[in-house]
């Protein structure tokens, strides 16, 4: 009992710290509402955008806040552009700097007025009370812009819904054990609460001095606080320090709310058993040995789930190394289309506009395409993933053919080569490619392609984010000697917005858009690697959680096939004595145990067949073999089988061992 309060303190501390840092890393802290704000048909000037949010604040005693990420490192840096009420958070921030909870993120404080040099359109934070969201809505709807809010609840400005979603296989796990043992503690063990009722206790105060097991969770804040305190001094000198400690207060209730439930209702049931029954220590009843079996359906379909979400998380952590792909990347950059609400994006002369930029930079020489992607194999419906790349990327990226020359563009033709050791007709899979991927192309570059066969190696996929792999060595090339000529405005532009165009420097990249009219819908020029490297941070915080879930489930499930089984014992168990007396074979003296045992293992490989399902690469689109997590499905619904088994044969070998005892006693016990 002392353990299922013990668990919900420790684990809202870590649930509040992580959805902190993640509402550090987006947003701002504290936040009430957030107003996006989209131009309208004549928007005022940044100036007058500016004036009109400090007028607000002053007026409502709130902070705006509008922030804009660093365009060189936008995971990393930002811009946070302030109003400057007296005796508001602003002009603190303003005065001492804004007290970043992420070591990850660098934020710099500057004046509202600041807005002349940014782009106006987008979201703004308030902190302050209604009225001054309804305020600030109704001041850039005065300047010209069509305005949207949300207010954001307790929980999300305080992050508790940030550290919740993604974890919900580990509180899952964790609440479902707690709940689990406080039932086991109170109607399986019911002698604590028959003593009680002799002494003259009635079920409230008999339900009163069991809750005051609570306690131990006060015991663990206590003991905890003063350590959190100094990791939160070397981690960020304790910014945020009393959010934290509410959002962990606030967490904490939430988690205890099922607990104290699940001990006060198992209390009651344990009051309404015969005095005599508890006292001789009656055998479990049915219901009880029902209630054992049903928890351990969810905790097994959560066990699955945290293999997958531990599978597809390593998958991406693992998906390139940091040093070879920081090697490979050189001095490429991608741009960042601004996410912010722009008018006519939803268009297709917006993305038109787009895609003749992208054009024009693969012209000149300042970009470089690099686009993986799941072709069909010339063969029924069967896919694999190919990259599209042209001359600028053959002259950065060293690739060799299966003669060891080194691979050039043609100038005239379409080049396409097979990877070593491939299987792919090459006649099916070149007119696959002619009648769908280069079905833009002029004429006489659909029928005549050159290329053959490539060296084992990897090929380097310049990636945007984790939803790439790094390096293909089982993929097609197809060189283009002249994309604009090749793909349309719309793919182009489409490419250049998921950074499979790349440019080949910074420069390269701040040249071109100083040349174009799109310059403002760009919102950062990233490093080529540092999306796919953030990603990677992200899958390994999130592999750490999904260890936990795993680790945390799988004791879970195990437990609770121990305490099912042992309850099955206590109450056959002169049944099973006399089975095993007479010589009945282990299969047919167990076969109520084996046959649950079966039942939940074909309902939680039913469960892996799904996700596996959802997961696998289809060939649609939706899921790529480019895709590490796609690509990682089998290994998961393996892994999750093998998570299945282990479970299955420790149950076994507990059914054998309580098997013994119950001879060992006679049945009188177990």
């Amino acid at each position: 009992m002392t353990l299922a309060y013990a668990v919900p303190p420790i684990l809202a501390v870590v649930l509040s710290f992580i959805g902190i840092v993640q509402v550090s890393e987006t947003g701002i802290i504290g936040a009430s509402a957030i107003v996006t704000a989209v131009p309208g048909s004549a928007p005022t000037s940044n100036a007058g955008v500016a004036a009109a949010l400090e007028h607000v604040a002053r007026a409502n005693g709130a902070t705006i806040v509008r922030v804009v990420a660093d365009r060189a490192a936008p995971t990393t840096r930002r811009a946070a552009l302030v109003t400057n009420a007296p005796e508001t958070e602003g002009a603190r921030w303003l005065d001492d700097g804004y007290p970043d909870f992420a070591r990850s993120m660098t934020t710099t404080v500057r004046p509202m007025a600041a807005l002349d040099a940014f782009d106006p359109a987008g979201s703004y934070d308030v902190l302050g009370d209604e009225r001054a969201r309804q305020a600030t809505v109704d001041a850039l709807a005065s300047a010209g812009y069509d305005v949207t809010s949300e207010g954001l609840s307790l929980a999300e400005r305080l992050g508790v819904s940030d550290g919740l979603d993604g974890s919900w296989t580990l509180v899952g796990a964790l609440g479902l054990g707690s709940i689990v043992l406080c039932l086991v503690g109170t109607i399986g063990s019911p002698r604590r609460t028959a003593v009680r009722r002799l002494h003259g206790h009635n079920v409230l105060s008999i339900v009163a001095a069991e809750l005051s097991a609570a306690r131990t969770t006060l015991l663990v804040a206590a003991a905890g606080i003063p350590v959190l305190a100094v990791g939160l001094w070397f981690y960020n000198r304790l910014a945020f320090a009393g959010w934290l400690g509410i959002a962990a207060v606030l967490c904490c209730a939430l988690l205890l709310v099922p607990v104290i439930v699940a001990h006060a209702t198992g209390t009651v049931l344990a009051c309404r058993r015969p005095i005599a029954d508890s006292l001789r220590g009656a055998r479990p009843s049915g219901a009880l040995l029902v209630l054992t079996q049903l928890a351990r359906v969810p905790a097994l379909l959560l066990l699955v789930g945290a293999v997958f979400d531990l599978t597809g998380a390593v998958a991406v952590a693992r998906s390139g190394s940091a040093e070879r792909d920081l090697r490979a990347a050189g001095a490429t950059v991608q741009l960042w289309v601004t996410p912010d609400p722009r008018p006519g994006v939803d268009t297709q002369a917006y993305w038109d506009r787009i895609g003749r930029f992208t054009a024009a930079a693969l012209d000149d020489r300042r970009a470089l395409l690099s686009a993986g992607v799941e072709v069909s194999s010339g063969h029924g419906i069967d896919t694999t993933p190919a990259l599209f790349v042209d001359p600028e990327y053959l002259d950065l990226r060293d690739v060799r053919a299966a003669d060891g020359s080194r691979i050039r563009a043609d100038e005239d033709r379409i080049s396409v080569w097979l990877p070593a050791g491939s299987d792919i007709a090459r006649d099916d899979f070149v007119r696959a490619l002619a009648d769908w991927d280069l079905r833009n192309a002029p004429d006489h570059l659909r029928h005549d392609f050159g290329g053959e066969r490539l060296a084992p190696q990897d090929v380097y996929t310049y990636p945007g984010d984790s939803t790439a792999r790094s390096w293909l060595g089982d993929a097609p090339l197809i060189v283009v000697p002249n994309p604009s000529s090749v793909f349309s405005v719309d793919q182009l532009g489409s490419w250049l917005s998921t950074g499979d165009v790349v440019f080949t420097s910074e420069e390269a990249a701040e040249r071109s858009i100083a040349g174009s009219d799109v310059g403002h819908e760009f919102s950062a020029v990233v490093a080529v690697g540092q999306v796919a490297a953030e990603a990677v941070r992200r899958a390994t915080a999130a592999a750490n959680i999904a260890a936990a879930s795993v680790g945390s489930s799988l004791v879970v499930t195990l437990v609770l096939a121990t305490l099912s089984t042992l309850a099955h014992r206590r109450r056959y168990g002169r049944a099973q004595f006399a089975r095993a007396a007479a010589g009945t074979p282990f299969i047919r003296a167990n076969g109520s145990l084996l046959a649950v045992e079966g039942l939940l293992l074909a309902a939680a490989a039913v469960m892996t067949y799904n996700t596996w399902w959802d997961q696998r690469p289809d060939g649609s689109g939706a899921r790529s073999v480019l895709d590490p997590i796609a690509d990682a499905s089998g290994v998961a619904g393996g892994s999750a089988v093998l998570s299945l088994v282990v479970v299955a044969c420790v149950n076994v070998v507990v059914i054998a061992r309580s098997g013994r005892n119950v001879v060992r006693t006679r049945g009188n016990g177990s």
